[in-house]
């Protein structure tokens, strides 16, 4: 498994509720993206960034889903050209309230 964290730098003076627009809004744009098993949203406590967090299959796919238009579509939904991404090795992934462990093969 293969995890990717973009990390958006916010306008100045947006509000948690400015921040929930755009996550409810694009929220269902990520159900159903091949080789995409989860992916999370975070809210900085001082409301100047937001993350994206996700985890994929594999590292191909996650390449192949930060395309281009994503990358413009991102800027303009977080009104931020600033993005860092980082990518991670997810070799197990603890399922605590089901009590189960998903590792690698």
């Amino acid at each position: 498994m293969h995890m990717v964290i973009w990390k958006f730098e916010v306008m100045e003076g947006k509000n948690r509720q400015d921040l929930l627009i755009p996550i409810r809004g694009s929220a269902p744009d990520f159900q159903g993206v091949p080789g995409l098993i989860r992916m999370y949203y975070g809210i900085a406590p001082d409301m100047k960034s937001v993350v994206e967090v996700y985890l994929w299959k594999s590292k191909a796919d996650a390449d192949q889903f930060f395309d281009v238009d994503w990358d413009g579509e991102t800027a303009r939904r977080w009104e931020s050209p600033r993005m860092t991404r980082q990518d991670f090795e997810a070799p197990a992934v603890v399922e605590s309230e089901q009590n189960r462990i998903v590792s690698e093969q």
